[in-house]
C-alpha cells in the first residue's frame, strides 16, 4: 500500500500522521495522551487557552441553566430512510501548523452567537442546517457540494453557538455515519483510501465507530509504541483508553459489488467542564488498516477531534479539527447488522477471500 494511500486514509478519517513500516509496540507505564509536546502542560491544559480565549463572550449555550426542549423530527430533512454513509466526525491534527492558535480561533468562532439566534429553537436551526445536507448528496465532495460548503458552515456555527458544548462526553461513544464533510483530503482521494479514484469504484458511504469497552493490555501496548517518542508516551502517562476507534469506508465496485476498508485503534477522552460547557476532547491513536482486500496492515497516524455539538436527542453530531474543517454525522444504532446487509465483513475489511466468495 503506498504511503499516499494512507497519508489520505489518516487525514479522511480526521488522522493526522506517517504510515511508517509495520512494528510492534510496548507498554509504556499508564494510560498516554498525545499532543502535550505540542500544547504543552498536562492533557487538558491544552484546552485552558481556548475557554480563557471565549470566557469574555459567553454565549446563551453557556448561560443556559433549563434544560433545553426534545428535539423532534430532526431526521426529517435528511432522508433518514437511506443506508449508507457515515465517518467518523474528527479533528485533523497537523503537527507541522499552529495548532493551539488555529484551534483557539475555531472554538471562538463557535461560541460567538449573533443576536438573530438568540430566540431561535433547535429544530428550527437543526432544520436549516438539514436543508443545506439536502443539498450536498455528495457528502460534500463533489464539486457540486463544494459550492454549498459556506451554507452548511454557517447553519453548523448557527447551532455551535446556540447549541453547542451542552452534551455528556460519553454521548460521542457509539457508531456514526457521515452526512457531510469539507476536508479536502477527503474530496482529493474521493474518501479515506483514495482507492474510490479507481476505474469503475465510487465511494458509497463511511462510518466512525468509538466503543467503549476494555482495551486489551496487548492493544494498549501497541498504540503506546506507534508515539514518536517515549517522552511523549510519559506525558500522557496516567491517561485510561476509553475503548476501540475504527473508520470504515465502504466502495461500489462497477456499479453493484461492495468493498469494506478499514483503519483502527484506540482512543482516549479528554472531558471539560467549565460554566457549563461541555468540552470533549477525542485522541485516536490508529495503529492497523485493512485496505484493498489486506489485512492487518500496519499503520502509524493520529487524530484529534473536538466535538462542538450533539443534538438533544443525541442523534447528530458535530465535530471540527483546528483548522476548522467541519464533520456532521448521524448515530447508526446497529452499524454492524448494517455491514451484513450490505454483503461486508461486520467487523473489518473486506479480504481477498470475501471478495471472491471465499468467506468473510
Amino acid at each position: 500500500m503506498s504511503l499516499s494511500l494512507f497519508l489520505c486514509a489518516a487525514e479522511a478519517a480526521g488522522v493526522s500522521g506517517r504510515v511508517l513500516g509495520g512494528r510492534t509496540l510496548p507498554r509504556i507505564g499508564g494510560r498516554v495522551h498525545r499532543h502535550q509536546q505540542q500544547w504543552g502542560g498536562h492533557v487538558n491544559t491544552r484546552y485552558n487557552a481556548i475557554l480563557r480565549h471565549t470566557k469574555g463572550t459567553p454565549s446563551t449555550a453557556a448561560s443556559q441553566t433549563s434544560r433545553i426542549r426534545p428535539v423532534r423530527r430532526l431526521g426529517l430533512c435528511l432522508g433518514a430512510e437511506e443506508e449508507g454513509n457515515t465517518m467518523r466526525g474528527s479533528f485533523v491534527f497537523d503537527p507541522d501548523a499552529d495548532v493551539k492558535e488555529k484551534a483557539e480561533q475555531t472554538v471562538k468562532e463557535a461560541m460567538t452567537m449573533d443576536k438573530v439566534l438568540e430566540n431561535a429553537s433547535e429544530e428550527e436551526l437543526f432544520n436549516k442546517l438539514a436543508l443545506a445536507l439536502r443539498e450536498c448528496p455528495g457528502m460534500g465532495l463533489s464539486d457540486k457540494d463544494v459550492k454549498n460548503w459556506p451554507k452548511v458552515d454557517k447553519a453548523a456555527k448557527d447551532l455551535e453557538a446556540k447549541f453547542g458544548y451542552q452534551y455528556d462526553s460519553d454521548d460521542v461513544m457509539g457508531d456514526w455515519r457521515m452526512l457531510f464533510t469539507t476536508s479536502v483530503a477527503y474530496r482529493q482521494q474521493g474518501g479515506m483510501t483514495g482507492l474510490a479514484k479507481a476505474p469503475g469504484t465510487a465511494l458509497h458511504s463511511l462510518f466512525q465507530s468509538l466503543r467503549k469497552q476494555q482495551v486489551p493490555d496487548s492493544e494498549w501496548n501497541e498504540a503506546l509504541r506507534t508515539l514518536d517518542s517515549v517522552d511523549e508516551a510519559q506525558q500522557i502517562s496516567g491517561q485510561n483508553p476509553e475503548g476501540i476507534a475504527a473508520t470504515a469506508e465502504v466502495l461500489q465496485v462497477f456499479g453493484s459489488a461492495l468493498v469494506k476498508n478499514e483503519m483502527r485503534g484506540v482512543f482516549v477522552l479528554d472531558r471539560i467542564d467549565e460554566q457549563g460547557r461541555k468540552f470533549t476532547g477525542v485522541d485516536q491513536i490508529i495503529t492497523k488498516a485493512d485496505t484493498a482486500g489486506n489485512k492487518d496492515v500496519p499503520v502509524r497516524a493520529r487524530a484529534l477531534q473536538i466535538c462542538t455539538y450533539i443534538s438533544s436527542d443525541k442523534q447528530f453530531r458535530i465535530s471540527r479539527s483546528p483548522q476548522g474543517t467541519l464533520f456532521v454525522f448521524q448515530r447508526i444504532e446497529n452499524l454492524d447488522k448494517m455491514f451484513e446487509k450490505m454483503g461486508v465483513p461486520a467487523q473489518g475489511g473486506s479480504t481477498w477471500g470475501s471478495l471472491f466468495g471465499g468467506g468473510k
